[in-house]
């Protein structure tokens, strides 16, 4: 069953391992400039009595959404949007059906009956029924499937967007599915089952983004990008998009008056405008709670100084970095051609975005992001290219 953002495979027996003996040096750096920069900061609620995973969640209730956890892994990973989310959640939904499937295949004197058909693991008229409505080519009776076949198409396309090694590349996202349905076992929010997730034993997994980075990404793809050109709809950030014209359209201000107000329908506002919604009232900490996700600060989303992570990887090295958390779930020939960090050309775009932005606004940016900035060791100076010391 799915409650919240949080997957339950603890029924399943996997060997244990210590996953710290399988973290690159590198990861363990960043996980310890953190923890100094919080210490040296102040900024964790270490000093209170010593907190527990779910007084976490009870404190800062989001964490119920972004924290998932793959308990046979002794593995919890904080989602970010933005920040390469959807191939962490794919690769997420790919280990626990693998492991499950493996299971009961090898595993038959330690299984829970009543969990044990793959019919049972996973509702396969559902799995068909997504797969066909999502534009995969399979038979329109589900009879005219296996079971075996349509379960390993389904993980051919978690791991190589591809339904066997021989055919075209096809766009899926498997969270548009009703993994609810197709998946009666996956747990998500269960708090009382990761009780552990603070424990050493665990692996803590946090990949971040440059901020100025990660936010002309969100601005570009929910803002800047009309419901026509979308492959699938997004009526609320559709809706979001006009709220930011008819708020600072000059257009749109100069005939509020007009019978006929200016559309906004088909306007992308622009940068600007949006960095001058998003900062709208940030002085407040509660409009930073209240943020969307997209570009909410991560070091709030997922309360970094406070969960401990102990692998931290960075979309700049993406590709190093997820090979080696592929590892640690021992997964290998994984896609990750379509994920590498930023391109040269990107980053000169997105430098021109932020020259066109006053100081005001790029100091207003600085402080919304001054943790992010601060404890993953980024720079102001890699997206503006003048002198901020007035911020």
């Amino acid at each position: 069953m799915i409650k919240g953002n949080k997957f339950d495979v603890s029924w399943i027996i996997v060997e244990e391992t210590d996953p710290n003996t399988l973290l690159p040096c590198i990861h363990k750096n960043r996980s310890q400039f953190l923890n100094n920069e919080c210490i040296h900061s102040k900024r964790s609620i270490s000093g209170k009595k010593k907190h527990t995973f779910a007084s976490l969640v009870q404190e800062f209730p989001w964490l119920r959404g972004s924290i998932l956890s793959l308990q046979s892994h002794s593995l919890a990973y904080c989602a970010i949007p933005k920040i390469a989310s959807k191939s962490f959640l794919t690769l997420m939904i790919y280990v626990y059906i693998r492991d499950a499937i493996d299971h009961v295949d090898t595993n038959w004197t330690n299984i829970v009956v009543n969990k044990a058909r793959a019919e049972q693991l996973i509702n396969i008229q559902k799995l068909h029924e997504g797969l066909r409505k999502n534009g995969i080519p399979l038979p329109e009776k589900r009879e005219e499937i296996s079971v075996t076949s349509l379960i390993q198409i389904f993980l051919h396309l978690l791991r190589f967007s591809s339904i066997n090694s021989t055919s075209p590349t096809v766009f899926l996202n498997p969270h548009r599915l009703n993994l609810k349905d197709i998946f009666p076992h996956l747990n998500y929010n269960n708090t009382n089952s990761s009780s552990d997730i603070l424990s050493p034993s665990f692996t803590r997994v946090l990949f971040v983004r440059h901020p100025f980075e990660r936010l002309v990404s969100a601005y570009k793809e929910r803002i800047a990008t009309l419901g026509k050109d979308r492959i699938q709809q997004e009526p609320y950030y559709d809706a979001l998009r006009k709220i930011i014209c008819y708020r600072y359209s000059n257009k749109n201000q100069t005939q509020r008056s007009d019978p006929k107000p200016y559309s906004c329908q088909n306007v992308i506002p622009s940068f600007k405008h949006f960095v001058q919604y998003i900062l709208n009232g940030i002085d407040d900490p509660s409009t930073i709670i209240r943020m969307d996700a997209h570009w909410q600060p991560y070091t709030t989303i997922c309360q970094v100084c406070n969960i401990g992570y102990n692998f931290i990887g960075k979309y700049e090295s993406f590709n190093d970095d997820f090979t080696s958390l592929l590892k640690r779930l021992n997964v290998s020939d994984w896609n990750t051609q379509h994920h590498l960090g930023a391109s040269d050309n990107r980053t000169e775009e997105y430098r021109r975005m932020y020259s066109s932005l006053p100081n005001q606004l790029i100091c207003g940016l600085v402080r919304l992001y001054k943790n992010d900035l601060l404890l993953f060791n980024y720079q102001i100076e890699d997206y503006v290219n003048r002198t901020m010391s007035a911020c």
